[in-house]
């Protein structure tokens, strides 16, 4: 995946369906939005829709469809439930069963991961290992504009850790609207301390 181009900045500010509104799609998804590249947002019946991180990850999902994947919004349940097995039935077996992650796109796994105000910068190491517990890919509230490269350290240290069990494939930053790709690990080496961010194709 590349960094989210320009162009789709202010897309959060962009009117919504009501949540009432959806199309049902099969007995757990409901069509949030569709677009005309073949993205779409699905919206399990069973998430919690109260939570703060709901719109959040409403925008995230709408930013990603927009480019022309399918992205689902998934439920906290119980790991030894049939529904978990039927969603998160590639987890089984790895280290991330009994997991929920937040968002799939495609076939794959991410987890949002916020913060409780007041912000202080020692949350985003909280937020990266955190977050990687759920899933080896990550999206991280940046909105209050920690540097590249401090985050880029926090990712450097859990990776040299040797009781950071986790792997780190991915680091998006959500900052006020707008996705951007910081870390993407192709090589199983720790990264850079200056960011390198790939240009959207």
């Amino acid at each position: 995946m590349g960094c989210i181009s320009s162009e789709l900045r202010g897309l959060c500010n962009e009117k919504l369906l009501p949540l009432g509104d959806f199309s049902k799609t099969d007995d757990m998804f409901k069509t949030y939005k569709k677009f005309k590249n073949g993205g779409k947002v699905l919206i399990h019946t069973n998430i919690d829709r109260t939570l703060t991180d709901f719109k959040y990850l409403l925008t995230i999902a709408n930013i990603f469809a927009k480019e022309g994947k399918r992205v689902e919004l998934m439920p906290a349940i119980h790991f030894k439930s049939d529904i978990y097995k039927k969603i998160y039935g590639s987890l089984i077996g790895t280290i991330y069963e009994r997991k929920c992650p937040d968002l799939k796109i495609g076939n794959i796994f991410y987890e949002f991961e916020n913060f409780d105000p007041p912000f202080r910068k020692r949350k985003i190491a909280n937020m990266i290992s955190h977050g990687t517990k759920q899933s080896s890919r990550i999206i991280i509230n940046n909105n209050k504009g920690a540097s590249d490269r401090f985050i880029l350290r926090n990712i450097r240290e859990r990776m040299m850790d040797k009781n950071f069990k986790y792997e780190i494939d991915e680091v998006w930053l959500y900052e006020k609207g707008n996705l951007r790709l910081l870390f993407k690990n192709t090589v199983g080496s720790p990264p850079p301390l200056q960011a390198h961010v790939p240009q959207h194709s």
